[in-house]
Protein backbone atom coordinates (compact mmCIF):
# COMPACT_ATOMS: atom_id res chain seq x y z
CA UNK A 1 0.00 0.00 0.00
CA UNK A 2 3.35 2.34 0.66
CA UNK A 3 3.92 2.24 -2.83
CA UNK A 4 0.34 2.37 -4.13
CA UNK A 5 0.46 5.90 -1.89
CA UNK A 6 3.55 6.78 -3.25
CA UNK A 7 2.82 6.36 -6.50
CA UNK A 8 -0.56 8.22 -5.94
CA UNK A 9 1.62 11.52 -4.44
CA UNK A 10 3.70 11.51 -7.30
CA UNK A 11 0.97 12.04 -9.75
CA UNK A 12 -0.36 14.69 -8.07
CA UNK A 13 2.51 16.06 -7.78
CA UNK A 14 3.03 16.38 -11.39
CA UNK A 15 -0.51 17.40 -12.48
CA UNK A 16 -1.71 19.25 -9.46
CA UNK A 17 -0.69 22.63 -10.86
CA UNK A 18 -1.19 21.99 -14.54
CA UNK A 19 -4.97 21.07 -13.63
CA UNK A 20 -8.03 20.73 -10.89
CA UNK A 21 -7.70 16.94 -9.99
CA UNK A 22 -11.52 17.08 -11.44
CA UNK A 23 -9.84 17.95 -15.13
CA UNK A 24 -8.04 14.20 -14.47
CA UNK A 25 -9.55 10.69 -14.70
CA UNK A 26 -7.44 7.54 -13.69
CA UNK A 27 -7.70 3.62 -14.13
CA UNK A 28 -8.37 2.08 -11.12
CA UNK A 29 -7.75 -1.69 -11.42
CA UNK A 30 -9.13 -4.01 -8.60
CA UNK A 31 -7.09 -7.00 -6.95
CA UNK A 32 -10.10 -9.79 -7.94
CA UNK A 33 -13.38 -10.57 -8.92
CA UNK A 34 -14.19 -12.23 -5.12
CA UNK A 35 -17.89 -12.35 -3.69
CA UNK A 36 -19.23 -11.48 -7.54
CA UNK A 37 -22.72 -11.71 -7.92
CA UNK A 38 -21.87 -13.83 -11.31
CA UNK A 39 -20.76 -16.81 -12.24
CA UNK A 40 -18.77 -18.55 -15.00
CA UNK A 41 -21.62 -21.35 -14.58
CA UNK A 42 -24.66 -18.87 -15.38
CA UNK A 43 -22.96 -16.72 -18.32
CA UNK A 44 -26.41 -15.47 -19.68
CA UNK A 45 -26.29 -12.85 -17.04
CA UNK A 46 -23.74 -11.29 -18.94
CA UNK A 47 -23.19 -12.60 -22.14
CA UNK A 48 -25.93 -12.63 -24.96
CA UNK A 49 -26.86 -16.08 -25.99
CA UNK A 50 -25.22 -15.48 -29.77
CA UNK A 51 -21.85 -14.58 -27.63
CA UNK A 52 -22.29 -17.68 -25.30
CA UNK A 53 -22.87 -19.67 -29.01
CA UNK A 54 -19.54 -18.12 -30.50
CA UNK A 55 -17.77 -19.31 -27.56
CA UNK A 56 -19.06 -23.11 -27.90
CA UNK A 57 -18.84 -23.29 -31.76
CA UNK A 58 -14.64 -22.72 -31.19
CA UNK A 59 -14.43 -24.87 -28.23
CA UNK A 60 -13.57 -21.18 -25.95
CA UNK A 61 -13.96 -21.32 -22.37
CA UNK A 62 -15.53 -18.99 -19.96
CA UNK A 63 -13.67 -17.96 -17.63
CA UNK A 64 -13.14 -15.44 -14.60
CA UNK A 65 -12.00 -12.52 -17.29
CA UNK A 66 -15.71 -13.21 -18.65
CA UNK A 67 -17.13 -11.66 -15.27
CA UNK A 68 -18.27 -8.01 -15.03
CA UNK A 69 -16.29 -6.11 -12.30
CA UNK A 70 -17.29 -6.59 -9.24
CA UNK A 71 -20.43 -3.91 -8.45
CA UNK A 72 -19.86 -4.16 -4.83
CA UNK A 73 -16.24 -2.68 -5.83
CA UNK A 74 -17.84 0.44 -8.05
CA UNK A 75 -20.27 1.06 -4.92
CA UNK A 76 -17.68 1.55 -2.87
CA UNK A 77 -15.81 3.80 -5.03
CA UNK A 78 -19.13 5.76 -5.63
CA UNK A 79 -19.81 6.34 -1.26
CA UNK A 80 -16.29 7.16 -1.60
CA UNK A 81 -16.89 10.41 -3.56
CA UNK A 82 -15.71 9.08 -6.85
CA UNK A 83 -17.58 9.81 -10.25
CA UNK A 84 -17.19 5.97 -12.33
CA UNK A 85 -16.92 5.51 -15.93
CA UNK A 86 -16.62 2.72 -17.92
CA UNK A 87 -15.51 -0.43 -16.15
CA UNK A 88 -13.62 -3.06 -17.71
CA UNK A 89 -14.33 -6.83 -16.78
CA UNK A 90 -10.84 -7.95 -19.17
CA UNK A 91 -8.71 -5.68 -16.94
CA UNK A 92 -10.86 -5.97 -14.05
CA UNK A 93 -11.24 -1.89 -13.24
CA UNK A 94 -12.88 1.17 -14.15
CA UNK A 95 -11.75 4.74 -15.36
CA UNK A 96 -13.08 7.39 -11.96
CA UNK A 97 -12.59 10.68 -11.63
CA UNK A 98 -12.30 12.84 -8.50
CA UNK A 99 -12.49 16.19 -7.12
CA UNK A 100 -9.60 16.42 -4.67
CA UNK A 101 -6.42 14.75 -3.16
CA UNK A 102 -8.50 13.40 0.17
CA UNK A 103 -10.84 11.74 -2.28
CA UNK A 104 -8.19 9.77 -4.71
CA UNK A 105 -6.31 8.84 -1.50
CA UNK A 106 -9.46 7.12 0.20
CA UNK A 107 -10.32 5.36 -3.40
CA UNK A 108 -6.40 4.23 -2.86
CA UNK A 109 -6.55 3.26 0.64
CA UNK A 110 -9.17 0.74 -0.23
CA UNK A 111 -8.46 -2.84 0.07
CA UNK A 112 -9.53 -3.93 -3.26
CA UNK A 113 -7.84 -1.57 -5.12
CA UNK A 114 -4.42 -2.87 -6.85
CA UNK A 115 -3.26 0.27 -8.73
CA UNK A 116 -3.78 3.82 -10.19
CA UNK A 117 -2.95 4.84 -13.78
CA UNK A 118 -3.40 8.58 -14.97
CA UNK A 119 -5.45 8.42 -18.27
CA UNK A 120 -6.77 11.40 -19.23
CA UNK A 121 -6.36 15.12 -18.92
CA UNK A 122 -9.02 17.79 -20.16
CA UNK A 123 -8.04 19.87 -22.66
CA UNK A 124 -5.01 19.04 -24.62
CA UNK A 125 -3.43 20.65 -27.42
CA UNK A 126 -5.18 18.46 -29.93
CA UNK A 127 -3.92 15.75 -32.75
CA UNK A 128 -4.93 15.30 -36.26
CA UNK A 129 -6.55 11.93 -35.63
CA UNK A 130 -7.14 10.03 -38.85
CA UNK A 131 -5.02 11.93 -41.23
CA UNK A 132 -6.53 10.74 -44.62
CA UNK A 133 -6.38 13.20 -47.50
CA UNK A 134 -9.45 15.56 -48.00
CA UNK A 135 -12.04 14.21 -50.22
CA UNK A 136 -11.27 15.04 -53.49
CA UNK A 137 -13.36 15.10 -56.71
CA UNK A 138 -13.45 11.96 -59.12
CA UNK A 139 -12.27 13.84 -62.34
CA UNK A 140 -8.65 14.16 -60.33
CA UNK A 141 -8.42 10.70 -59.79
CA UNK A 142 -7.61 7.15 -61.75
CA UNK A 143 -10.79 5.77 -62.24
CA UNK A 144 -11.90 2.00 -63.49
CA UNK A 145 -14.66 1.36 -65.51
CA UNK A 146 -17.74 0.33 -63.73
CA UNK A 147 -18.27 -3.34 -63.87
CA UNK A 148 -21.23 -5.27 -63.57
CA UNK A 149 -20.48 -8.76 -61.94
CA UNK A 150 -23.26 -11.61 -61.21
CA UNK A 151 -24.49 -9.77 -58.03
CA UNK A 152 -23.92 -6.02 -58.21
CA UNK A 153 -22.88 -3.04 -60.54
CA UNK A 154 -20.20 -1.72 -58.14
CA UNK A 155 -19.88 1.66 -59.65
CA UNK A 156 -16.58 3.54 -59.52
CA UNK A 157 -15.99 0.99 -55.89
CA UNK A 158 -15.41 -2.49 -58.13
CA UNK A 159 -11.55 -1.86 -58.27
CA UNK A 160 -11.15 -1.59 -54.23
CA UNK A 161 -13.08 -4.79 -53.95
CA UNK A 162 -11.80 -6.73 -57.54
CA UNK A 163 -7.89 -5.98 -56.45
CA UNK A 164 -8.49 -8.72 -53.49
CA UNK A 165 -11.90 -11.05 -56.00
CA UNK A 166 -14.29 -9.82 -53.15
CA UNK A 167 -16.73 -10.29 -55.71
CA UNK A 168 -16.30 -13.61 -55.95
CA UNK A 169 -17.69 -14.12 -52.61
CA UNK A 170 -21.23 -11.93 -53.38
CA UNK A 171 -21.40 -13.92 -56.65
CA UNK A 172 -21.41 -17.37 -54.90
CA UNK A 173 -24.60 -15.59 -52.28
CA UNK A 174 -22.14 -14.19 -49.53
CA UNK A 175 -22.95 -10.52 -49.06
CA UNK A 176 -22.65 -10.48 -45.12
CA UNK A 177 -26.47 -11.61 -44.11
CA UNK A 178 -26.57 -12.60 -40.50
CA UNK A 179 -23.17 -11.28 -39.84
CA UNK A 180 -22.50 -9.19 -37.32
CA UNK A 181 -19.47 -6.60 -37.06
CA UNK A 182 -18.73 -3.63 -35.01
CA UNK A 183 -17.06 -0.49 -35.81
CA UNK A 184 -15.23 1.29 -33.29
CA UNK A 185 -14.72 4.85 -34.18
CA UNK A 186 -15.00 8.23 -33.78
CA UNK A 187 -18.49 8.96 -34.57
CA UNK A 188 -21.16 8.26 -37.27
CA UNK A 189 -22.47 12.05 -37.96
CA UNK A 190 -25.56 11.69 -39.65
CA UNK A 191 -25.28 8.74 -41.21
CA UNK A 192 -29.18 7.92 -40.47
CA UNK A 193 -29.69 10.77 -43.57
CA UNK A 194 -27.57 9.41 -45.98
CA UNK A 195 -28.68 7.63 -48.59
CA UNK A 196 -25.45 5.43 -49.28
CA UNK A 197 -27.32 3.25 -46.07
CA UNK A 198 -30.93 3.68 -46.89
CA UNK A 199 -31.29 -0.10 -47.14
CA UNK A 200 -28.97 -0.51 -43.84
CA UNK A 201 -31.69 1.27 -41.88
CA UNK A 202 -34.67 -0.05 -43.94
CA UNK A 203 -33.79 -3.43 -42.90
CA UNK A 204 -32.56 -2.20 -39.29
CA UNK A 205 -29.00 -3.88 -39.13
CA UNK A 206 -27.61 -1.12 -37.23
CA UNK A 207 -28.38 -3.45 -34.00
CA UNK A 208 -26.96 -1.02 -31.42
CA UNK A 209 -25.08 2.05 -31.02
CA UNK A 210 -22.67 3.26 -27.84
CA UNK A 211 -21.16 6.11 -26.63
CA UNK A 212 -18.02 5.25 -24.47
CA UNK A 213 -16.30 8.51 -25.22
CA UNK A 214 -18.84 11.09 -23.09
CA UNK A 215 -21.76 8.47 -22.37
CA UNK A 216 -24.05 10.13 -24.80
CA UNK A 217 -27.46 8.60 -26.24
CA UNK A 218 -26.35 8.51 -29.52
CA UNK A 219 -23.18 8.53 -31.66
CA UNK A 220 -24.69 10.25 -35.25
CA UNK A 221 -23.37 13.44 -34.34
CA UNK A 222 -19.84 13.50 -33.87
CA UNK A 223 -17.44 12.85 -35.94
CA UNK A 224 -18.22 11.93 -39.86
CA UNK A 225 -15.00 9.24 -39.71
CA UNK A 226 -17.08 6.39 -38.68
CA UNK A 227 -19.16 7.31 -41.36
CA UNK A 228 -17.45 7.21 -44.01
CA UNK A 229 -15.81 4.10 -42.78
CA UNK A 230 -19.12 1.81 -42.47
CA UNK A 231 -19.33 3.28 -46.13
CA UNK A 232 -16.63 1.36 -46.98
CA UNK A 233 -18.52 -2.18 -46.04
CA UNK A 234 -22.31 -1.06 -45.74
CA UNK A 235 -22.90 1.25 -48.94
CA UNK A 236 -25.84 -0.44 -51.29
CA UNK A 237 -26.21 1.96 -54.49
CA UNK A 238 -26.10 0.01 -57.82
CA UNK A 239 -23.66 1.75 -59.97
CA UNK A 240 -22.60 4.54 -57.35
CA UNK A 241 -21.05 2.22 -54.41
CA UNK A 242 -21.17 -1.44 -53.26
CA UNK A 243 -19.58 -2.08 -50.04
CA UNK A 244 -17.85 -5.36 -49.73
CA UNK A 245 -20.52 -7.00 -46.98
CA UNK A 246 -23.54 -4.75 -47.86
CA UNK A 247 -26.01 -6.93 -45.71
CA UNK A 248 -24.06 -7.43 -42.69
CA UNK A 249 -25.62 -6.04 -39.49
CA UNK A 250 -23.48 -3.63 -37.12
CA UNK A 251 -22.84 -2.24 -33.83
CA UNK A 252 -22.14 1.65 -34.01
CA UNK A 253 -19.33 1.94 -31.23
CA UNK A 254 -18.00 5.36 -30.50
CA UNK A 255 -14.71 4.99 -28.44
CA UNK A 256 -12.54 7.93 -30.29
CA UNK A 257 -12.81 11.33 -28.74
CA UNK A 258 -11.77 12.92 -32.18
CA UNK A 259 -10.44 16.37 -30.35
CA UNK A 260 -8.02 14.91 -28.37
CA UNK A 261 -6.03 12.16 -27.80
CA UNK A 262 -5.34 10.43 -24.58
CA UNK A 263 -4.42 6.87 -23.52
CA UNK A 264 -8.35 6.94 -21.98
CA UNK A 265 -9.33 6.21 -25.68
CA UNK A 266 -7.29 2.97 -25.39
CA UNK A 267 -9.55 1.59 -22.30
CA UNK A 268 -12.22 3.09 -24.01
CA UNK A 269 -11.21 0.82 -27.11
CA UNK A 270 -11.19 -2.13 -24.38
CA UNK A 271 -14.89 -1.58 -23.03
CA UNK A 272 -16.41 -0.95 -26.58
CA UNK A 273 -14.38 -4.31 -27.43
CA UNK A 274 -15.91 -5.75 -24.73
CA UNK A 275 -19.37 -4.95 -25.33
CA UNK A 276 -19.18 -6.24 -28.66
CA UNK A 277 -17.95 -9.19 -27.20
CA UNK A 278 -21.02 -9.44 -25.06
CA UNK A 279 -23.39 -8.75 -27.72
CA UNK A 280 -22.27 -11.48 -30.01
CA UNK A 281 -19.98 -9.71 -32.81
CA UNK A 282 -18.24 -11.45 -35.31
CA UNK A 283 -15.86 -9.41 -36.83
CA UNK A 284 -14.71 -5.83 -35.05
CA UNK A 285 -13.52 -3.68 -37.84
CA UNK A 286 -11.57 -0.37 -36.38
CA UNK A 287 -9.74 2.29 -38.06
CA UNK A 288 -7.94 3.81 -34.99
CA UNK A 289 -4.57 4.06 -33.86
CA UNK A 290 -2.32 4.81 -31.05
CA UNK A 291 0.94 5.88 -30.74
CA UNK A 292 1.73 9.29 -29.09
CA UNK A 293 -0.54 11.23 -27.28
CA UNK A 294 -1.25 15.41 -26.75
CA UNK A 295 1.02 17.55 -24.83
CA UNK A 296 1.00 19.13 -21.85
CA UNK A 297 1.32 23.41 -21.35
CA UNK A 298 3.25 23.25 -18.07
CA UNK A 299 3.81 27.49 -17.27
CA UNK A 300 4.27 28.18 -21.10
CA UNK A 301 6.37 25.59 -21.90
CA UNK A 302 5.33 21.78 -23.41
CA UNK A 303 5.47 18.90 -21.78
CA UNK A 304 5.93 15.35 -23.38
CA UNK A 305 2.25 13.21 -22.41
CA UNK A 306 4.18 10.48 -19.76
CA UNK A 307 1.66 7.79 -21.33
CA UNK A 308 3.73 8.53 -25.17
CA UNK A 309 3.97 4.61 -26.58
CA UNK A 310 7.75 3.90 -28.01
CA UNK A 311 8.11 1.74 -30.68
CA UNK A 312 9.34 -0.49 -28.26
CA UNK A 313 5.90 -1.12 -27.13
CA UNK A 314 4.50 -1.76 -30.31
CA UNK A 315 5.05 -5.86 -28.83
CA UNK A 316 1.68 -7.06 -28.60
CA UNK A 317 1.17 -7.06 -24.93
CA UNK A 318 2.09 -3.68 -23.79
CA UNK A 319 -0.46 -1.00 -25.33
CA UNK A 320 -3.69 -1.41 -23.15
CA UNK A 321 -5.55 -1.65 -26.79
CA UNK A 322 -4.00 -4.03 -28.19
CA UNK A 323 -3.95 -6.22 -25.32
CA UNK A 324 -8.07 -5.69 -25.57
CA UNK A 325 -7.96 -6.70 -29.37
CA UNK A 326 -5.79 -10.01 -28.54
CA UNK A 327 -8.40 -10.81 -25.52
CA UNK A 328 -11.43 -10.18 -28.42
CA UNK A 329 -9.72 -12.84 -30.57
CA UNK A 330 -9.00 -15.11 -27.64
CA UNK A 331 -12.85 -14.75 -27.16
CA UNK A 332 -13.32 -15.75 -30.99
CA UNK A 333 -13.43 -12.62 -32.62
CA UNK A 334 -11.89 -11.60 -36.23
CA UNK A 335 -10.53 -7.88 -35.02
CA UNK A 336 -9.29 -6.07 -38.26
CA UNK A 337 -7.16 -2.88 -37.18
CA UNK A 338 -5.62 -0.39 -39.76
CA UNK A 339 -1.94 -0.21 -39.70
CA UNK A 340 -1.63 3.55 -39.70
CA UNK A 341 -0.61 6.42 -41.62
CA UNK A 342 3.15 7.15 -40.22
CA UNK A 343 4.91 5.55 -43.37
CA UNK A 344 6.62 8.98 -44.29
CA UNK A 345 6.71 10.39 -40.77
CA UNK A 346 9.24 10.16 -37.78
CA UNK A 347 7.76 7.49 -36.24
CA UNK A 348 7.13 5.16 -39.58
CA UNK A 349 5.95 2.34 -37.87
CA UNK A 350 2.44 0.64 -37.23
CA UNK A 351 0.69 1.91 -34.41
CA UNK A 352 -1.59 0.40 -31.37
CA UNK A 353 -3.61 -2.00 -31.40
CA UNK A 354 -2.14 -3.40 -34.48
CA UNK A 355 0.82 -4.31 -32.60
CA UNK A 356 -1.96 -7.01 -31.60
CA UNK A 357 -0.22 -10.74 -31.71
CA UNK A 358 -3.70 -12.30 -33.03
CA UNK A 359 -5.10 -8.89 -35.09
CA UNK A 360 -5.36 -8.82 -38.50
CA UNK A 361 -3.46 -5.13 -38.68
CA UNK A 362 -4.41 -3.87 -42.70
CA UNK A 363 -2.01 -1.83 -44.58
CA UNK A 364 -2.96 0.20 -47.49
CA UNK A 365 -2.63 0.05 -50.81
CA UNK A 366 -2.79 2.01 -54.13
CA UNK A 367 -5.22 1.12 -56.57
CA UNK A 368 -2.61 -0.54 -58.69
CA UNK A 369 -1.46 -2.73 -55.49
CA UNK A 370 1.45 -1.11 -54.70
CA UNK A 371 2.62 0.09 -51.55
CA UNK A 372 0.90 3.77 -50.41
CA UNK A 373 3.01 5.67 -49.09
CA UNK A 374 1.93 7.06 -46.35
CA UNK A 375 0.76 3.27 -45.19
CA UNK A 376 2.93 2.41 -41.64
CA UNK A 377 5.46 -0.19 -42.06
CA UNK A 378 6.05 -3.46 -39.68
CA UNK A 379 7.17 -5.36 -38.38
CA UNK A 380 6.09 -5.41 -34.55
CA UNK A 381 9.00 -4.32 -31.48
CA UNK A 382 8.89 -8.41 -31.04
CA UNK A 383 9.29 -8.94 -34.64
CA UNK A 384 6.00 -10.29 -35.80
CA UNK A 385 5.02 -9.84 -39.11
CA UNK A 386 3.13 -6.14 -39.52
CA UNK A 387 1.25 -5.45 -41.06
CA UNK A 388 -0.76 -8.92 -41.66
CA UNK A 389 -1.88 -8.00 -45.04
CA UNK A 390 -3.03 -5.30 -47.40
CA UNK A 391 -6.30 -3.41 -49.52
CA UNK A 392 -7.01 -0.67 -51.36
CA UNK A 393 -6.05 2.37 -48.98
CA UNK A 394 -5.44 5.37 -51.74
CA UNK A 395 -8.07 6.98 -53.85
CA UNK A 396 -10.48 4.86 -52.11
CA UNK A 397 -14.48 5.34 -52.79
CA UNK A 398 -16.46 6.02 -49.92
CA UNK A 399 -19.37 8.09 -48.93
CA UNK A 400 -18.65 11.51 -46.89
CA UNK A 401 -21.57 13.46 -44.99
CA UNK A 402 -24.73 14.52 -47.33
CA UNK A 403 -24.27 11.24 -49.69
CA UNK A 404 -21.14 12.61 -51.44
CA UNK A 405 -19.03 9.73 -52.97
CA UNK A 406 -15.81 10.69 -53.35
CA UNK A 407 -12.34 9.07 -53.02
CA UNK A 408 -10.04 9.59 -50.07
CA UNK A 409 -6.73 7.70 -48.67
CA UNK A 410 -6.28 6.20 -45.70
CA UNK A 411 -5.24 2.81 -43.90
CA UNK A 412 -8.67 4.03 -42.64
CA UNK A 413 -10.39 3.10 -45.57
CA UNK A 414 -7.82 -0.12 -45.93
CA UNK A 415 -9.39 -1.82 -42.90
CA UNK A 416 -13.27 -1.67 -43.62
CA UNK A 417 -12.75 -2.51 -47.11
CA UNK A 418 -10.88 -5.86 -46.86
CA UNK A 419 -12.92 -6.21 -43.34
CA UNK A 420 -16.17 -6.57 -45.38
CA UNK A 421 -14.83 -9.34 -47.06
CA UNK A 422 -13.41 -11.19 -44.37
CA UNK A 423 -17.35 -10.99 -42.92
CA UNK A 424 -18.46 -12.89 -46.46
CA UNK A 425 -15.57 -15.37 -46.25
CA UNK A 426 -16.43 -16.47 -42.89
CA UNK A 427 -20.34 -16.03 -43.69
CA UNK A 428 -19.30 -18.81 -46.26
CA UNK A 429 -17.30 -20.89 -43.80
CA UNK A 430 -19.67 -20.42 -40.54
CA UNK A 431 -17.75 -23.67 -38.85
CA UNK A 432 -14.49 -21.72 -39.41
CA UNK A 433 -12.89 -20.68 -36.35
CA UNK A 434 -11.82 -17.05 -36.53
CA UNK A 435 -8.29 -18.00 -36.50
CA UNK A 436 -8.62 -20.18 -39.13
CA UNK A 437 -10.77 -17.35 -40.99
CA UNK A 438 -7.72 -15.48 -40.21
CA UNK A 439 -5.25 -17.89 -41.38
CA UNK A 440 -6.98 -18.38 -44.56
CA UNK A 441 -6.55 -14.66 -45.49
CA UNK A 442 -2.89 -14.41 -45.11
CA UNK A 443 -2.28 -17.49 -46.86
CA UNK A 444 -4.07 -16.31 -49.69
CA UNK A 445 -2.15 -13.08 -49.77
CA UNK A 446 0.20 -12.56 -52.83
CA UNK A 447 3.02 -12.11 -50.52
CA UNK A 448 2.53 -15.46 -48.40
CA UNK A 449 5.48 -17.33 -49.12
CA UNK A 450 8.09 -13.78 -48.95
CA UNK A 451 6.20 -11.83 -46.29
CA UNK A 452 7.95 -7.29 -46.02
CA UNK A 453 7.40 -4.99 -43.72
CA UNK A 454 5.46 -2.49 -45.97
CA UNK A 455 2.52 -4.78 -47.03
CA UNK A 456 3.19 -8.46 -44.84
CA UNK A 457 1.86 -11.31 -46.78
CA UNK A 458 0.82 -8.71 -48.96
CA UNK A 459 -3.18 -8.60 -50.98
CA UNK A 460 -5.40 -11.61 -49.82
CA UNK A 461 -7.39 -13.45 -52.94
CA UNK A 462 -10.70 -14.30 -51.09
CA UNK A 463 -11.32 -16.86 -53.80
CA UNK A 464 -8.23 -18.54 -52.78
CA UNK A 465 -9.16 -17.95 -49.04
CA UNK A 466 -12.38 -19.70 -49.50
CA UNK A 467 -10.71 -22.58 -51.20
CA UNK A 468 -8.27 -23.18 -48.30
CA UNK A 469 -11.52 -23.44 -46.06
CA UNK A 470 -12.99 -25.66 -48.31
CA UNK A 471 -10.32 -28.16 -47.86
CA UNK A 472 -10.12 -27.54 -43.55
CA UNK A 473 -13.75 -29.20 -43.89
CA UNK A 474 -13.31 -32.80 -44.16
CA UNK A 475 -16.84 -33.60 -45.88
CA UNK A 476 -15.54 -31.33 -49.11
CA UNK A 477 -12.28 -33.27 -49.53
CA UNK A 478 -13.53 -36.70 -50.97
CA UNK A 479 -10.95 -36.52 -53.86
CA UNK A 480 -8.35 -34.27 -55.37
CA UNK A 481 -9.21 -31.19 -57.49
CA UNK A 482 -7.70 -28.47 -59.13
CA UNK A 483 -8.34 -24.96 -59.62
CA UNK A 484 -6.53 -22.40 -61.05
CA UNK A 485 -7.95 -18.53 -59.92
CA UNK A 486 -8.01 -15.95 -61.05
CA UNK A 487 -9.21 -17.42 -65.12
CA UNK A 488 -8.17 -15.43 -67.19
CA UNK A 489 -4.78 -15.02 -65.82
CA UNK A 490 -2.28 -12.47 -66.29
CA UNK A 491 1.59 -12.43 -65.83
CA UNK A 492 1.13 -15.54 -63.30
CA UNK A 493 -0.35 -18.35 -63.03
CA UNK A 494 -1.77 -19.49 -59.86
CA UNK A 495 -3.26 -22.55 -58.39
CA UNK A 496 -4.58 -24.87 -55.69
CA UNK A 497 -4.65 -28.52 -55.01
CA UNK A 498 -7.07 -30.05 -52.72
CA UNK A 499 -5.71 -33.30 -51.88
CA UNK A 500 -5.22 -35.60 -49.07
CA UNK A 501 -1.72 -37.13 -50.62
CA UNK A 502 1.52 -36.01 -49.12
CA UNK A 503 4.16 -36.31 -51.53
CA UNK A 504 5.50 -34.90 -54.96
CA UNK A 505 3.14 -33.44 -57.78
CA UNK A 506 4.81 -32.65 -61.49
CA UNK A 507 3.48 -29.41 -63.07
CA UNK A 508 2.80 -28.68 -66.73
CA UNK A 509 1.42 -26.42 -69.23
CA UNK A 510 0.66 -26.99 -72.47
CA UNK A 511 0.21 -24.47 -75.22
CA UNK A 512 -3.32 -24.80 -77.68
CA UNK A 513 -1.55 -27.47 -79.87
CA UNK A 514 -0.05 -29.44 -76.65
CA UNK A 515 3.15 -28.29 -76.80
CA UNK A 516 4.84 -28.31 -73.65
CA UNK A 517 5.88 -24.62 -72.18
CA UNK A 518 7.11 -26.04 -69.23
CA UNK A 519 7.15 -28.79 -66.51
CA UNK A 520 8.22 -28.73 -62.77
CA UNK A 521 8.01 -30.97 -59.72
CA UNK A 522 6.61 -29.31 -56.37
CA UNK A 523 6.21 -30.90 -52.92
CA UNK A 524 2.48 -31.17 -52.17
CA UNK A 525 1.34 -30.85 -48.40
CA UNK A 526 -2.26 -31.57 -48.67
CA UNK A 527 -3.81 -28.55 -49.51
CA UNK A 528 -1.55 -26.77 -51.82
CA UNK A 529 -0.94 -23.60 -53.54
CA UNK A 530 1.55 -22.06 -55.46
CA UNK A 531 2.79 -19.39 -58.00
CA UNK A 532 3.96 -20.30 -61.23
CA UNK A 533 6.56 -17.87 -62.37
CA UNK A 534 6.63 -18.05 -66.47
CA UNK A 535 9.52 -19.86 -67.76
CA UNK A 536 8.93 -17.71 -71.29
CA UNK A 537 6.97 -15.02 -71.89
CA UNK A 538 3.37 -16.47 -72.66
CA UNK A 539 1.22 -14.96 -75.46
CA UNK A 540 -2.46 -14.10 -75.41
CA UNK A 541 -4.22 -17.37 -75.73
CA UNK A 542 -5.43 -20.87 -74.10
CA UNK A 543 -3.27 -23.07 -72.78
CA UNK A 544 -3.53 -26.08 -70.81
CA UNK A 545 -2.53 -26.67 -67.13
CA UNK A 546 -1.82 -30.29 -65.98
CA UNK A 547 -0.99 -31.58 -62.47
CA UNK A 548 0.11 -35.06 -62.00
CA UNK A 549 -0.45 -36.31 -58.60
CA UNK A 550 0.87 -40.34 -58.25
CA UNK A 551 -0.92 -42.53 -60.62
CA UNK A 552 -4.11 -39.17 -61.36
CA UNK A 553 -3.60 -36.12 -62.96
CA UNK A 554 -6.00 -32.85 -63.30
CA UNK A 555 -6.24 -30.41 -66.08
CA UNK A 556 -7.27 -27.08 -66.14
CA UNK A 557 -8.14 -24.70 -69.46
CA UNK A 558 -6.63 -21.47 -68.89
CA UNK A 559 -7.02 -18.48 -70.66
CA UNK A 560 -3.68 -15.62 -70.91
CA UNK A 561 -4.70 -12.06 -71.35
CA UNK A 562 -3.02 -9.31 -72.62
Amino acid sequence: MKKQLLFCLLVLFSFSSIAQLSDLRYFIRFTDKNNSPYSVSTPSAYLSARAIQRRVNQNIAITLQDLPVNPQYIDSLIAHGATVFNPSKWFNGITISVADSATLNDVMSLSFVQSVSHVWRKGGNGKNKFETVSPFPLSQQRLVQTEQTQSYSYGLGYNQIHLMHGEYLHDLGFHGEGMIISLLDAGFYDIQNNYVFDSLFADSRVLGTRDFVGGDTTVYDASSHGGEVLSCIASNIPDSLIGTAPKASFYLLMSEDEAHENIIEEYNWATAAEYADSAGTDVISSSLGYTTFDNFIFQGDTVPNPNNHTYNDMNGHTCPSSIAADIAVSKGILVLTSAGNSGGDIWHYISAPSDGDSVLSIAAVMWNGFHAGFSSYGPSSDGDVKPNVAAQGEATIVSYPGGVIAGGSGTSFACPVLAGSATCLWQAHPSATSMEVHNAIQESANYFTAPNDSLGYGIPDFELAHQLLLGLEEHSITQSSLIVFPNPVSDEIRFLLNSQKHGTITVELYDEIGKEILSEEKNSDGIHSMVLSEKQSLSKGIYFLKVKEDDKFFVQRVVKIE
